[in-house]
C-alpha cells in the first residue's frame, strides 16, 4: 500500500503523543495545522541539500531573447541575453549548462546546423523575479514561481540552457528512509506547540524532535552523498579568472 502524506503526518503526531488523524481533511486541529505547514516544511527539507533522489534535469523553456532570433519577446534584464521560465516543480536551481542543440526543419527533423554547442561545465546564471503577470483565472496559485504580478525566471547568456535542479518529490515512498525520518521529526517539532495542550511539555517535545531532525538530516546528507561517485577534474572558474585566465564567453571547453 502506498504511503500518503496523511501517513507521514500520523507518524509525526505519534512522535509527540498526539491523536492520530484518520484523514488529512478530517477537520481536526492536528490536520488543520499540519495542512498549513506540511508543504512549506517539505520544500525546506528539499532545499537543505542537493539530494540525489530529487535531482532533475530539463531543457528550460525560453521566454525572451534580446536578439529576437529564438523568441518573440526581446526584453531581458541586463546584462543577460536569454530569459527562461522557472521549472514548475523546482525547489532549488543547482546549475545550468548547454546539452547542445541542432537546428530542426518544419517537421522536427535535424538539418545538421549546430545552434548551441555542448558545454560540459556549468555557465553563469541568476534566478530573478520578472514582471510577467499571470492571468488571475490561471492556476498560478498552484504553480511554483508564479503569481498574478510576476514570474520567477532564470537569466543566462546560454542559448538552449539545460537546468539541473532539485525538484519537489511529493510521494513519501520515493524518499530515502533517513530523509523521511528527518522530515517526520521536523514536522513533529513544528506541530508540538499547537496540538499538545500542556505547553511546557509541548516545548520539551518540540526541542527534542528538533534535535532528532537535525541529527537525522546530517546523517541523511552523508548517506545521500555517498551514493554517487563524483570527481572534480577541472580548475574552478574563479581560480582561472584570478590567475589571468579567460573571461566568460572566451572559455575553451
Amino acid at each position: 500500500m502506498a504511503t500518503l502524506p496523511a501517513d507521514v503526518i500520523t507518524e509525526a503526531l505519534g512522535e509527540i503523543g498526539a491523536d492520530e488523524i484518520g484523514d488529512i481533511d478530517d477537520g481536526s486541529r492536528a490536520s488543520i495545522r499540519a495542512l498549513r505547514i506540511y508543504d512549506t516544511t517539505l520544500r525546506e527539507m528539499h532545499a537543505a541539500a542537493h539530494w540525489n533522489f530529487a535531482r532533475r534535469q530539463i531543457q528550460l523553456y525560453l521566454l525572451a531573447d534580446t536578439q529576437g532570433l529564438y523568441a518573440t519577446e526581446t526584453v531581458v534584464p541586463l546584462p543577460w541575453q536569454y530569459m527562461y521560465e522557472w521549472p514548475t516543480d523546482c525547489v532549488q536551481m543547482r546549475f545550468v549548462f548547454c546539452a547542445g542543440v541542432t537546428a530542426m526543419d518544419a517537421d522536427g527533423n535535424p538539418i545538421g546546423q549546430l545552434i548551441a554547442p555542448f558545454r560540459q561545465r556549468p555557465v553563469p546564471f541568476i534566478v530573478s523575479d520578472y514582471l510577467r503577470p499571470n492571468p488571475i483565472e490561471s492556476s498560478w496559485d498552484v504553480i511554483e514561481g508564479h503569481s498574478p504580478e510576476s514570474t520567477r525566471v532564470v537569466l543566462t547568456n546560454e542559448l538552449a540552457a539545460t537546468a539541473v535542479y532539485t525538484g519537489i518529490v511529493q510521494y513519501p515512498d520515493m524518499w530515502p528512509p533517513l530523509f523521511r525520518r528527518a522530515f517526520s521529526a521536523l514536522l513533529s517539532a513544528r506541530l508540538a506547540m499547537s496540538v499538545v495542550s500542556d505547553k511546557k511539555f509541548a516545548a520539551q517535545l518540540r526541542d527534542t524532535n528538533q534535535n532528532i531532525a537535525d541529527k537525522a538530516l546530517i546523517e541523511a546528507r552523508v548517506r545521500d552523498g555517498n551514493e554517487g561517485w563524483t570527481i572534480v577534474d577541472h580548475e574552478a572558474d574563479w581560480i582561472t579568472y584570478r590567475s589571468g585566465g579567460p573571461e566568460y564567453g572566451n572559455e575553451t571547453y
